[in-house]
């Protein structure tokens, strides 16, 4: 990835009801998938599938609570979205 900083920022605090949308700003394929590659648990909560450069995704965050997300294609690009 060419990016200098992966998902920016790296941890968003939202109000429940929100919805985040994700832009690769990279021009590299990347995804936005909930849960973390060292858990083994993924795209439970939400997951972009690939994204080339330039394409969003939107996730609507019904409920509280803490969301870890990476990308399936470079699990070392981690991201979290703390809802209220």
């Amino acid at each position: 990835p060419s990016a200098a900083e992966f998902y920016v920022p790296p941890t968003l605090t939202v109000s429940a009801g929100s919805t985040v949308t994700w832009k690769n700003s990279d021009s590299t394929l990347h995804t936005v998938t909930s849960g973390s590659a060292e858990s083994g648990v993924s795209a439970t909560e939400f997951d972009s599938s690939y994204m080339a450069a330039g394409k969003t995704f939107e996730h609507t965050f019904s409920s509280a609570g803490t969301f870890d997300y990476y990308c399936t294609l470079h699990p070392f690009m981690k991201g979290q979205v703390i809802v209220n």
